[in-house]
């Protein structure tokens, strides 16, 4: 069942790093320059109010504000469609099934 879900969350972060890259890819022929758009920005774009609910509740909430300040916001530069990518990996990486060795699969 946590395999099923794992697969299904990477092949959404699969699609949401196609989306982006596309979007990045898009932009950077309309402007004729490299532009490379970071996942705070895509947030902001998208929606203030949950980037907004997120900060407050690791700084408020959980009472950890050097999380927000020193990982949050590093995570927050880097462009959006490599931490979808990253996401991606780590999601089919733990929703795929056990490796079955050469001579289980073909014979021997």
């Amino acid at each position: 069942m946590l395999k099923i879900i794992a697969r299904t969350i990477g092949l959404i972060a699969l699609v949401m790093t196609v989306i982006t890259a596309i979007l990045d890819l898009t932009r950077s022929i309309a402007n004729s320059a490299v532009t490379i758009t970071p996942l705070g920005k895509e947030w902001f774009d998208f929606h203030l109010a949950s980037l907004n609910g997120l900060q407050v509740g690791i700084q408020r909430h959980l009472g950890v504000p050097w999380l927000w300040e020193s990982v949050i916001q590093n995570i927050l530069l880097i462009p959006s469609w490599v931490v979808f990518g990253v996401l991606t990996l780590l999601f089919l990486w733990l929703g795929r099934n056990k490796e079955r060795r050469w001579r289980q699969r073909f014979g021997s």
